[in-house]
């Protein structure tokens, strides 16, 4: 556990937040809303909470980019430059 400290500015704006949810109906504490607040900014920084990963197969964004990226070629890295810029001397 760990004290933080946080000007009165802020203080004043936490505690309207926590009034606010509890209004709507969510018992809330500092200590519970500072939790929520950490966990919804790693998810809109697209930051994983928890440390578990997931085998890259099975990962929906690498299965997405196989899916999306198959074209046809044994090794893209070879055929782009000749493929992009006609260097094989075709117009």
């Amino acid at each position: 556990m760990s004290t933080i400290r946080i000007d009165e500015k802020h203080q004043k704006l936490l505690d309207k937040l926590i009034a606010n949810m509890i209004l709507r109906g969510r018992k809330m504490n500092k200590k519970k809303i500072i939790g929520e607040l950490i966990e919804n900014a790693l998810i809109i920084e697209g930051i994983p909470i928890n440390d578990k990963l997931i085998p890259l197969e099975e990962d929906p964004a690498w299965i997405g980019l196989k899916d999306t990226f198959h074209l046809g070629f044994l090794e893209l890295s070879e055929n782009v430059d000749a493929l992009l810029y006609r260097l094989d001397g075709e117009d």
